[in-house]
């Protein structure tokens, strides 16, 4: 019988679905949600100074201990910053903090076909970034985009010089969104995005320049001309002429190995 009971057991088990239990939040986690959700729901604003720590313990029933916990928390996240003699107060969006992270998850990943990987990256961000500056662009950063693309048709410019403007006209695009939220995901891709276009201008070697410089050219164009879908179609055709000298420059490193 007991047998019996155990093999009914067991195959009651398998015929189900059942995921294991999450374990409870410690209680600091549990504060920390508390005090995120106070903040983005306007109860909470920037600048404003939190309650002194026994208040907020009495106030969440929770330990001076677990409320210290919760803020140390929140400092390393930098959503609050504690002043000497000023308590803690709910800090600023500090976008550079959410840059180095994902910078030094970069540096860090050691990735295969890394530059593959950025050029997919770029092509998901780019193409809309360029299709808001047609729509945004103000005249000075028209004028701008309009520069650069004059001082790339300048003769005997070398393949840095060249990468140096190609750069330019990258970063003068996201601005010319006039959304800061795009500083935020393109800034720790700048030392890559450097490093690619250089390296990409440096591996255009016999193809004709002319090919590069007509697609900046028809992005630009564009972009003058408030044309986004005009200008998403250019920067798709650039990005992907540049993934096909990336992949060609990486060729030779693949046979090696």
């Amino acid at each position: 019988m007991p047998n019996e009971l155990i093999d009914n057991n067991a195959s009651i088990l398998e015929g189900a679905t059942i995921e294991p239990l999450e374990r409870e939040q410690r209680l600091y986690e549990r504060v920390v949600e508390k005090v995120l959700g106070l903040i983005s729901s306007g109860t909470w604003k920037p600048g404003d100074r939190l309650p002194p720590e026994r208040e907020l313990s009495i106030a969440f029933g929770v330990s001076r201990t677990v409320v210290r916990e919760a803020v140390k928390a929140l400092e390393a996240r930098g959503v609050l910053e504690s002043a000497t003699g000023s308590g803690v107060s709910v800090r600023m969006a500090d976008f550079s903090m959410v840059s180095r992270s994902l910078q030094t998850y970069m540096q860090l990943s050691g990735k295969v076909d890394f530059e593959i990987r950025l050029n997919e990256v770029r092509r998901g961000l780019e193409v809309e970034i360029v299709a808001l500056a047609a729509e945004r662009a103000t005249p000075e950063q028209r004028a701008e985009l309009r520069r650069i693309c004059q001082q790339m048709q300048t003769r005997g410019s070398t393949a840095q010089k060249m990468a140096e403007l190609d750069f330019r006209l990258h970063v003068t695009l996201a601005e010319a969104t006039q959304n800061e939220l795009f500083k935020v995901l393109l800034a720790p891709l700048i030392d890559q995005l450097h490093e690619q276009i250089t390296l990409t201008w440096e591996g255009y070697g016999p193809r004709p320049v002319k090919r590069v410089l007509d697609q900046h050219e028809a992005i630009v164009a564009a972009v003058e001309s408030g044309d986004a879908e005009a200008a998403r179609q250019a920067m798709i055709k650039h990005l992907a002429y540049s993934r096909e000298v990336l992949e060609t420059l990486s060729q030779p490193q693949k046979d090696s190995k």
